[in-house]
């Protein structure tokens, strides 16, 4: 099985219903150039999405070390940051898309991956050993919360209830409590992130230049990044809640984890 096909390489584009059209077809799209502050980003998001727009929170700078992410602190310039979905800490109704814009590049490494998981899907689908997993993913109920956040118990890919799929890989994806077989669930998990994770080493690599906004549909794409060496490499993170995701959090957002902890 192969998953050469499931990385993408976005169109970099300077219209915005070309824009528009290329992030239906593919997933994702770069922008350039815009304002690559966090006022900046947040401004061409809200142009971007216009009347589909649902929440639009505030921003998050997304540099080495990190700064509201609790989960930062297992990051490091040092290390590949796998293929993921971002926003999972508010559990099933996490962001359906995110925007990353560049304030400042690493001259060497920082490249980003993105990987289509529809396509990852379909792979599995279409492979006579593994399509029982295809199925699975969209039926078995796993524990995906991540540690002391929103609770999720839910398929790895799930319908949000108009049709569009929603896909997701997190660092914390885990056999439900109440699983009648934990032993199988777990295959499937381990199954779909190694999936990922080869989809992520075939994927093309791209580095955002200062100016550049990449828009990237996450309920559909995950995306991680290469090592870098530029301490000083700075990007602006906005999340965006459209009028055709699952739902928006009742709680205060950010482009962050830093309103999505868990009340008593």
């Amino acid at each position: 099985m192969s998953f050469e096909s499931c990385g993408v390489l976005p169109k970099v584009v300077s219209d915005l219903e070309e824009a528009r059209v290329e992030l239906k077809e593919s997933g994702a799209v770069i922008f350039d150039s815009i304002e690559c502050t966090e006022a900046g980003t947040r401004a061409f998001a809200e142009t971007l999405f216009a009347d589909t727009l649902r929440a639009l929170p505030e921003g998050a700078r997304v540099f080495e070390g990190g700064e509201h992410d609790i989960t930062r602190v297992q990051a490091t310039n040092l290390k590949t940051t796998p293929c993921h979905t971002d926003g999972f800490a508010y559990g099933d109704l996490y962001p359906d898309y995110m925007l990353l814009s560049c304030v400042q590049e690493s001259s060497v490494g920082g490249e980003s991956i993105l990987v289509d998981g529809y396509k990852v899907l379909q792979a599995l689908a279409q492979d006579d050993e593994l399509a029982w997993a295809a199925t699975a993913l969209r039926e078995r109920q796993i524990d995906q919360t991540e540690t002391g956040m929103q609770t999720s118990l839910s398929p790895i890919c799930m319908d949000n209830g108009s049709g569009r799929t929603m896909v997701r890989r997190t660092l914390e994806q885990r056999p439900a409590e109440d699983s009648i077989d934990p032993a199988k669930d777990q295959q499937m998990i381990d199954l779909w992130r190694d999936s990922v994770d080869q989809a992520s080493k075939l994927a093309p690599q791209f580095k955002l230049m200062p100016g550049q906004v990449v828009i990237v549909d996450n309920y559909r794409l995950m995306h991680g990044r290469s090592p870098y060496e530029d301490l000083s490499r700075m990007l602006w993170r906005v999340w965006v809640w459209s009028d055709d995701c699952l739902g928006v959090p009742d709680l205060p957002l950010a482009s962050d984890t830093r309103y999505a902890v868990a009340r008593g």
